[in-house]
Protein backbone atom coordinates (compact mmCIF):
# COMPACT_ATOMS: atom_id res chain seq x y z
CA UNK A 1 0.00 0.00 0.00
CA UNK A 2 1.29 3.38 -0.37
CA UNK A 3 0.20 6.31 1.29
CA UNK A 4 0.67 9.67 0.31
CA UNK A 5 1.69 9.74 -3.22
CA UNK A 6 2.70 13.27 -4.61
CA UNK A 7 4.20 14.13 -7.84
CA UNK A 8 8.35 15.80 -8.19
CA UNK A 9 8.65 18.92 -9.93
CA UNK A 10 9.09 16.76 -12.89
CA UNK A 11 6.06 15.56 -12.37
CA UNK A 12 7.13 12.11 -11.62
CA UNK A 13 4.49 10.54 -8.80
CA UNK A 14 6.82 10.21 -5.72
CA UNK A 15 5.69 8.43 -2.69
CA UNK A 16 6.60 9.90 0.86
CA UNK A 17 5.55 7.07 3.11
CA UNK A 18 5.34 3.91 1.97
CA UNK A 19 3.56 1.16 4.06
CA UNK A 20 3.75 -2.99 3.89
CA UNK A 21 1.56 -5.05 6.49
CA UNK A 22 2.58 -8.91 6.86
CA UNK A 23 1.36 -11.18 9.79
CA UNK A 24 5.11 -12.85 11.40
CA UNK A 25 4.32 -15.56 13.58
CA UNK A 26 1.49 -14.25 16.18
CA UNK A 27 2.68 -10.32 15.08
CA UNK A 28 1.93 -8.12 12.99
CA UNK A 29 4.90 -6.87 10.91
CA UNK A 30 4.37 -3.10 9.44
CA UNK A 31 7.13 -2.02 7.18
CA UNK A 32 7.53 1.66 6.59
CA UNK A 33 9.58 3.80 4.25
CA UNK A 34 10.03 7.11 3.54
CA UNK A 35 8.86 10.23 5.42
CA UNK A 36 6.15 9.61 8.57
CA UNK A 37 4.86 13.50 8.41
CA UNK A 38 2.30 15.85 8.97
CA UNK A 39 1.19 14.50 5.46
CA UNK A 40 1.56 10.83 5.81
CA UNK A 41 1.02 10.04 9.46
CA UNK A 42 -2.76 10.28 9.67
CA UNK A 43 -2.54 7.02 6.85
CA UNK A 44 -0.29 5.48 8.55
CA UNK A 45 -2.01 5.26 11.68
CA UNK A 46 -5.44 4.19 9.97
CA UNK A 47 -3.51 1.84 7.72
CA UNK A 48 -2.49 0.15 11.13
CA UNK A 49 -5.65 0.83 13.24
CA UNK A 50 -7.53 -1.02 10.41
CA UNK A 51 -4.90 -4.03 10.90
CA UNK A 52 -5.24 -4.42 14.27
CA UNK A 53 -9.19 -4.52 14.36
CA UNK A 54 -8.94 -7.15 11.99
CA UNK A 55 -6.51 -9.16 14.44
CA UNK A 56 -8.37 -11.94 16.23
CA UNK A 57 -5.83 -11.70 19.60
CA UNK A 58 -4.30 -8.89 20.96
CA UNK A 59 -2.16 -7.46 18.93
CA UNK A 60 1.69 -7.90 19.04
CA UNK A 61 2.30 -4.92 16.64
CA UNK A 62 6.56 -4.45 15.34
CA UNK A 63 7.12 -1.23 13.26
CA UNK A 64 9.98 -1.18 11.26
CA UNK A 65 11.29 1.77 10.30
CA UNK A 66 14.71 1.38 9.45
CA UNK A 67 13.88 3.12 5.77
CA UNK A 68 12.13 6.12 7.34
CA UNK A 69 13.83 9.28 6.29
CA UNK A 70 12.07 11.84 8.26
CA UNK A 71 9.95 12.25 11.67
CA UNK A 72 8.22 15.15 13.17
CA UNK A 73 6.26 15.51 15.49
CA UNK A 74 3.06 14.28 14.07
CA UNK A 75 5.02 10.89 12.99
CA UNK A 76 5.81 10.72 16.79
CA UNK A 77 1.76 11.12 17.78
CA UNK A 78 0.81 8.77 15.17
CA UNK A 79 2.94 6.12 16.94
CA UNK A 80 1.89 7.23 20.51
CA UNK A 81 -1.56 6.23 19.31
CA UNK A 82 -0.53 2.93 17.97
CA UNK A 83 1.08 2.02 20.69
CA UNK A 84 -1.61 3.12 23.70
CA UNK A 85 -4.47 1.20 20.73
CA UNK A 86 -1.70 -1.75 21.33
CA UNK A 87 -1.96 -1.73 24.82
CA UNK A 88 -5.76 -0.84 25.48
CA UNK A 89 -5.96 -4.12 23.71
CA UNK A 90 -3.93 -6.22 25.41
CA UNK A 91 -1.20 -6.27 23.30
CA UNK A 92 2.38 -4.39 22.46
CA UNK A 93 3.52 -2.38 20.03
CA UNK A 94 7.60 -1.83 19.35
CA UNK A 95 10.28 0.03 17.00
CA UNK A 96 12.45 -2.08 14.64
CA UNK A 97 15.39 -0.71 13.28
CA UNK A 98 15.72 2.87 14.20
CA UNK A 99 18.57 4.82 12.43
CA UNK A 100 20.43 7.00 15.43
CA UNK A 101 18.30 10.00 14.16
CA UNK A 102 15.31 8.28 14.86
CA UNK A 103 16.49 6.66 18.29
CA UNK A 104 17.28 10.65 19.32
CA UNK A 105 14.02 12.27 18.16
CA UNK A 106 12.37 9.64 20.48
CA UNK A 107 14.76 9.77 23.58
CA UNK A 108 14.89 13.16 23.82
CA UNK A 109 11.09 13.47 23.71
CA UNK A 110 10.74 11.21 26.38
CA UNK A 111 9.21 8.57 24.36
CA UNK A 112 11.44 6.35 24.75
CA UNK A 113 10.13 4.72 27.87
CA UNK A 114 7.22 3.74 26.50
CA UNK A 115 8.28 3.32 22.56
CA UNK A 116 10.89 -0.28 22.58
CA UNK A 117 13.17 0.04 20.12
CA UNK A 118 15.08 -3.45 18.90
CA UNK A 119 18.40 -2.90 16.50
CA UNK A 120 16.92 -5.68 14.10
CA UNK A 121 12.96 -6.61 13.05
CA UNK A 122 13.95 -10.41 13.64
CA UNK A 123 14.83 -9.40 17.31
CA UNK A 124 11.60 -7.29 17.52
CA UNK A 125 9.37 -10.20 15.89
CA UNK A 126 11.50 -12.57 18.49
CA UNK A 127 10.60 -10.34 21.70
CA UNK A 128 7.04 -10.50 20.64
CA UNK A 129 6.56 -13.98 20.04
CA UNK A 130 8.61 -14.62 23.49
CA UNK A 131 5.45 -12.17 25.46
Amino acid sequence: MSIGAGQTPEGTPIDPLRVRSDVRGPCLLVEAEGELTILTADALREHVLADMRAMSRPPLIVLDVGEVSFCDSSGLNAMITLWKAAHAAGGEFVLARPERRFRTIIERSGLDRHLIAHPTTEQALDALSAR
